[in-house]
């Protein structure tokens, strides 16, 4: 749903200010300078090829490379491990959230994680840390199994699915019970009504440079579409949140609504308020369920285009599970299907692209970027960087073996960001995939009918087309 032209985010503002952050680095990865490339003739290629074009930028330009929008100056494209560990891990308070992006989304995404910054964002992501502890997290491993379970019924009835749409529906199935459990049950279809309509105006923003500046008062049809899905899904989760304070604790279900409610800052005993709450809620929902859905995606049709692997990994779940249904305790003897996962992030990693912008003048491996600039780290390009990943553009899950991923430079595998910021759902999203893969593998194989491509321009890094699969009981 989130599938907007990243082109028209990385736009800021012209300040400048006379501070320069210096970061020094070794001669080892000193030698890359800055070169420029038209900005017309980037957005020209990339709306010509799409989002695989930015590892031909980097392969062709290097991995420092900057284009100046008209009027609104210039913005950086930062390909190597090295300057993406500087700015999300070792000098991540010079480089914050995007201005630009905050201003058009929090209407939508409110306070919550995603958006803010400073002492707001340490607060709550204080608050809501304990709540994605391993031993809180392993919790939702038998929702998760159940609605796989269902799916699994589901297809001895068909012979064909459109895969994108049938892991987006197991996905959203699975995130509205984690966080909401059965106080959604009645309400799945006005939440799935809410946040189309939602996502529609977010994506409008996404591709017209028009839409994107206009205040969202404006009664423009598409603009209107949105306030009404953020006024829709606010009413839904606020009245979640009081029906859940006046069930008190002792009496609610143990889902993240809860969780949230009920949480409290051990040292101060500080609680949420139920704006905190419902910004988070919201956060968590829009940003969890499509990225789990395109990994769930993409993890199939490279299982139906790479049989050898789809052998192996069949090979494992029978030997290992022999046919019982898979537990979180269980995962960590499913070696293979792990790999299988990471592999998938590596090539088609869901978000497949950060932004930061720059509080200083910050030099870096003997690169200025200005201040208050946007710079890009794309996940995608630097994943497939033959320098780190041998063959980098083949599907090979067996890369992974043998601790692999500790003898990576920092910064060359990112898929859910780096630093404090990483992905407070991370976890969630890995065992959902592992454990959904593990339950529908089991059972079933398969086989692409259409050949899947990446969208030309998008947020997340969705399917092009529509994806057609044969299903075929194992």
């Amino acid at each position: 749903m989130l599938r907007d032209n990243p082109i028209l985010f990385f736009i800021s503002h012209l300040e400048f200010t006379n501070h320069a952050i210096v970061i020094l680095c070794s001669h080892k990865v000193c030698e890359d300078i800055m070169k420029h490339i038209p900005f017309f003739k980037l957005q020209r290629q990339y709306n010509r090829i799409g989002v695989p074009f930015f590892t031909q930028l980097r392969n062709e330009y290097g991995d420092v490379v900057a284009t100046r929008v008209p009027i609104l100056g210039q913005q950086y494209w930062l390909f190597h491990p090295y300057d993406v560990y500087q700015a999300l891990i070792k000098h991540d308070d010079q480089f914050k959230k995007s201005s630009f992006i905050q201003s058009r989304t929090r209407s939508s995404f409110g306070n919550g994680l995603l958006m803010s910054e400073g002492d707001v964002w340490k607060k709550h992501r204080r608050l809501m840390q304990p709540h994605f502890h391993h031993v809180y997290v392993t919790g939702y491993g038998e929702r998760m199994v159940h609605h796989a379970q269902r799916l699994a019924q589901q297809w001895e009835q068909v012979d064909t699915i459109n895969i994108d749409a049938e892991m987006h529906a197991l996905a959203f199935n699975i995130i509205v019970d984690v966080l909401f459990s059965a106080d959604a049950s009645d309400s799945t279809d006005e939440i799935s009504v809410a946040m189309h309509d939602l996502g529609a105006g977010l994506e409008a923003q996404g591709r017209s440079l028009l839409i994107a500046l206009m205040p969202d008062w404006m009664p423009v049809p598409i603009l209107q579409r949105k306030r009404r899905g953020e006024r829709l899904l606010h009413e839904m989760v606020q009245a979640m949140i009081s029906s859940r304070r006046e069930q008190g604790q002792a009496n609610a279900p143990q889902d993240l609504l809860s969780m949230l409610v009920f949480s409290h800052d051990e040292d101060t005993g500080e609680t949420m308020s139920d704006s905190q709450i419902h910004d988070e809620l919201v956060t968590m929902y829009i940003a969890g369920h499509e990225t789990t859905a395109l990994l769930m995606g993409w993890t199939w049709a490279m299982l139906s285009k790479h049989p050898d692997v789809e052998a192996k990994l069949h090979e494992e779940l029978d030997t290992v599970l022999g046919g019982n249904t898979p537990t979180v305790e269980g995962l960590s003897q499913l070696t293979y299907t792990n790999w299988v996962i990471k592999e998938t992030l590596r090539l088609y990693p869901p978000a497949w692209f950060f932004l930061r912008e720059t509080t200083d003048t910050v030099i870096l491996r003997n690169n200025t970027l200005e201040a208050e600039k946007i710079c890009v780290f794309v996940s995608y390009a630097t994943h497939r960087d033959e320098r780190y990943f041998e063959n980098a553009n083949e599907f090979i899950p067996e890369r992974w073996a043998d601790d692999f991923e500790k003898t990576l430079p920092k910064g060359a595998y990112f898929p859910f960001g780096m630093g404090k910021r990483t992905c407070i759902g991370n976890g969630v999203a890995l065992l959902e995939a592992q454990l959904v893969l593990a339950t529908l593998a089991q059972q079933y194989r398969l086989e692409l009918l259409d050949e899947p491509q990446v969208t030309k321009n998008g947020l997340t890094l969705a399917f092009r087309h529509p994806v057609k699969m044969r299903v075929i009981k194992r």
